[in-house]
């Protein structure tokens, strides 16, 4: 295409981004004066009427989300080249990956106030898609942009969340607004052309996106925690975080949060109020499991994500996510006793061994948690392989984990 074609009253200039099916350029709207961005299709991809339709199609259904945090389609047409393309809002701060990437150089690491920026922000994002019945399906680093609009508020309430009312985040500065953008869209065009292409980027896809599959919204919470862990690489930040991260990380989607606000909510108890120091627990009381021993009163153990989660290409595996559990460490350690199958229906108990820790705490199949029980009972409604995690923090702070498998069977 050649340099500042006309594409009906666009003026299109520099290439901002390219897909496999498409490519973005930064334009003029000759008739208002205005940035905005350009997405093409592609040529060969053009002569695809399938593809060509969900493309039109999947315009028209951002047409539907309503929220300063996603990025406006204003427009849709087609180049002389028979070509579609969509006209979208202008972000003109650049992306997230880039701000974050600028502010590394620095020497930056995430705050508390960054990571709730962003965590709100995208929620809001989200919950707007989730609302017009769409996955987005791509959250990535790239594909949420800032822009300015110091008069769009920094997040649309949630259920359950609640507007910042922290110090200035230097990921979202004052004077910017999170937008998400469609510009993965693309990737998903192969869910219905058949061709086998994974949907999403590389570090932030959950699971269910490496093949054919059903996807549904669980997928962007998990595409979320990604987000939210690659952003607090190297951070000091409360240590509960990493588990309400780690819900959603779940590679079942039945394990994860049920919807954003569960997620946001989960998010915001984690990190605590401003003046909490990290390490600190945080957040409302875990679900109860089982006969209860004592309350938790000291510091809530720190959580790592799966080992199976990669951070995308060029992004490195963050190394806040590398305080790699063991089962022991000195005197201290952690172990779970109890049977190693159970029947759908019929209760089983797990019992605790914890040696050298004061507190500890359970992760059960639900993704609800317990503290300091000495054990847990458990009743499994399907079958399949059922997941209880025993964590715990030795006194010289290594985190201490224990795994126990279930495999649940059905007698009836």
């Amino acid at each position: 295409m050649a340099g500042r074609e006309l594409m009906g009253r666009y003026r299109v200039g520099d290439v901002i981004g390219v897909g496999s099916f498409a490519t973005v350029h930064r334009a003029v709207d000759e008739r208002l004066d205005d940035t905005v961005v350009v997405k093409v299709l592609a040529e060969n991809h053009s002569l695809n009427p399938e593809i060509r339709e969900r493309f039109i199609a999947e315009g028209r259904a951002l047409r539907r989300v309503a929220s300063p945090h996603v990025v406006t389609v204003y427009d849709i047409g087609e180049s002389d080249r028979q070509q579609p393309y969509l006209v979208l809002e202008h972000a003109d701060r650049g992306t997230l990956a880039e701000r974050v990437r600028e502010l590394r150089a620095a020497g930056w690491t995430a705050e508390r106030a960054d990571v709730l920026a962003v965590a709100r922000g995208l929620a809001a994002a989200v919950e707007a898609v989730h609302a017009a019945r769409l996955v987005h399906r791509d959250l990535s680093p790239g594909n949420v942009l800032l822009r300015t609009g110091p008069d769009a508020p920094a997040a649309d309430p949630l259920p359950g969340g609640t507007l910042p009312d922290d110090a200035p985040s230097a990921v979202v500065r004052p004077d910017e607004r999170l937008v998400v953008a469609d510009l993965g869209m693309c990737k998903d065009l192969a869910l219905s052309s058949g061709l086998t292409v994974a949907g999403g980027t590389s570090g932030f896809r959950p699971p269910e996106q490496d093949g054919p599959g059903t996807v549904d919204t669980r997928a962007d919470l998990w595409a979320m925690s990604a987000l939210l862990a690659w952003l607090s690489d190297g951070a000091d930040l409360p240590r509960a975080l990493p588990r309400a991260l780690r819900r959603s990380l779940a590679e079942a989607p039945a394990r994860r949060h049920p919807d954003v606000a569960a997620w946001l909510a989960d998010v915001e108890a984690a990190l605590g109020p401003a003046d909490e120091a990290p390490g600190t627990p945080a957040g409302p009381a875990a679900p109860r499991a089982g006969r209860r021993r004592r309350t938790a009163t000291a510091a809530v153990v720190a959580v790592v994500l799966g080992a199976g989660v990669g951070l995308g290409a060029g992004l490195g595996a963050a190394a806040w996510l590398d305080d790699r559990p063991r089962a022991s460490a000195g005197a201290a350690g952690v172990a779970i006793s109890g049977p190693a199958s159970a029947v759908v229906g019929e209760p089983v108990t797990l019992t605790a061994q914890v040696t050298g820790a004061d507190h500890w705490v359970w992760t059960l199949p639900t993704g609800a948690y317990t503290a300091d029980d000495g054990s847990v009972e458990l009743t499994a409604s399907t079958p399949g392989r059922a997941e209880v995690v025993l964590e715990a923090r030795a006194p010289d702070g290594t985190a201490l984990t224990a795994v126990h498998r279930l495999d649940v069977i059905d007698q009836g």
